[in-house]
């Protein structure tokens, strides 16, 4: 799957980003389910193209059609579902956020706080 680029000022449509997001998602997954454990940059690159595909449908809200806002929502309900995993696996999470100040909205970038409130499983 390749990052492929719009003619809209050189910008990556949140289609694209939405296909990205679930790669890396599913990737991340798969690797947690086999191995119990992954690479932080792998749980990394999850978060931050979540915040890319937010960024995109910013630029552009109706950026994705009917069916890729539901896929985007079970995306996002299996993150939220995981997010033990993603607490575990990013110890660091507290100092990213404090690097980047997201809003609160950004819920991905508070995941650890998600898993402590659901117990940590």
């Amino acid at each position: 799957m390749a990052k492929t680029r719009s003619k809209n000022n050189g910008k990556v449509r949140p289609s694209e980003w939405l296909q990205w997001y679930e790669h890396h998602l599913r990737f991340w997954l798969w690797c947690m389910r086999k191995y119990r454990r992954c690479e932080p940059e792998e749980a990394d690159v999850v978060l931050f193209t979540r915040e890319d595909l937010w960024e995109a449908l910013k630029r552009q809200p109706d950026g994705l059609t009917k069916e890729e806002r539901k896929k985007l929502r079970e995306l996002d309900r299996e993150l939220k579902e995981h997010a033990h995993w993603m607490a575990k696996v990013l110890p660091e999470l507290p100092q990213i956020r404090r690097r980047l100040k997201p809003p609160r909205s950004h819920w991905w970038w508070f995941l650890d706080k998600l898993a402590e409130k659901r117990g940590g499983r």
